[in-house]
């Protein structure tokens, strides 16, 4: 069973659209719930330090989700102005809701991360995080979030990797089968690992690029692969018994003072050039 505060019943193949999953809501909450897993705040803080914010930047979140980590910035960037976009209409009205009233300069719309309806040289800085792995053109992304920031300003993106999760299980041939399954079902399961390149490609300078592997806990490990193994049973690649005994050997493990799985995130950040050349 998923341990106190593991997110439950949410897919997060789901989050490449969210207005059409099945419970919007679950999708919510595992962001809520994952961003109290102290690994992934100090990522984010890594995250902040990369874009070098200052009182009166103005900042683009892309892919914002329900707002907390643009309120955050808000509050950093003291005088400046903060605009979070989102192609989930359920997203944007969670974050309107959760920020009202709290007198930032702060605003969210709907938009796509491939094509962001801001002139160039817009913003000081742009991020993305966990945003590109659910796109099936990041490099649309990147080159977008160059495009709208101004010469010498930052561009950072923090993602995972999903075909570098691991996991501890004695069953070495239904874990392989399920860890590709889990990757495989995010449109760019890859994507942290092609950031430099994405990075490269679109002009940025001083590119530079940190892994770190986050070691999850049993329950909320538990919960992220559930929806995949269910699919993989439906499709008939894996046997309904072979399963159980996974989930037996799995949950033996949880148990267990010596479980070990986790999710290697890749955090990248770069400076856009002086001087580039106009469309």
């Amino acid at each position: 069973m998923p341990e106190p505060g593991a997110p439950a019943g949410a897919d997060v193949a789901g989050f490449h659209a969210v207005d059409q999953a099945v419970d919007p809501q679950a999708l919510i909450q595992f962001l809520a719930r994952a961003k109290t897993q102290p690994e992934l705040q100090a990522l984010q803080a890594q995250m902040l330090e990369q874009l070098r914010l200052r009182p009166m930047s103005r900042v683009l979140d892309v892919g914002c989700g329900y707002g907390a980590d643009a309120a955050t910035i808000a509050y950093r960037v003291a005088g400046g102005t903060v605009v979070g976009v989102d192609l989930s209409h359920t997203m944007i009205d969670e974050a309107k809701r959760r920020t009202e009233g709290r007198g930032l300069d702060l605003s969210f719309q709907v938009a796509d991360a491939a094509r962001l309806p801001f002139p160039e040289d817009t913003f000081d800085a742009s991020r993305a995080e966990a945003v590109l792995e659910h796109m099936s053109n990041p490099e649309r992304a990147v080159a977008e979030m160059a495009r709208v920031t101004r010469p010498t300003g930052r561009v950072v993106a923090l993602d995972i990797d999903h075909g570098m999760t691991l996991l501890d299980h004695p069953d070495r041939r239904t874990t392989r089968l399920i860890l590709d399954a889990t990757a495989d079902a995010v449109a760019t399961g890859w994507a942290g690992r092609q950031l430099r390149r994405l990075f490269g490609q679109a002009g940025l300078t001083e590119v530079a690029v940190r892994t770190h592997t986050m070691f999850a806990p049993g329950g909320f490990f538990r919960s992220i692969l559930a929806p995949h193994v269910a699919r993989l049973q439906s499709a008939g690649e894996l046997d309904p018994e072979a399963a159980q005994r996974w989930w037996a050997a799995m949950d033996e493990l949880v148990a267990s003072a010596w479980f070990t799985a986790g999710v290697t995130w890749f955090l990248a950040a770069g400076t856009v050039p002086s001087r580039r050349a106009r469309r």
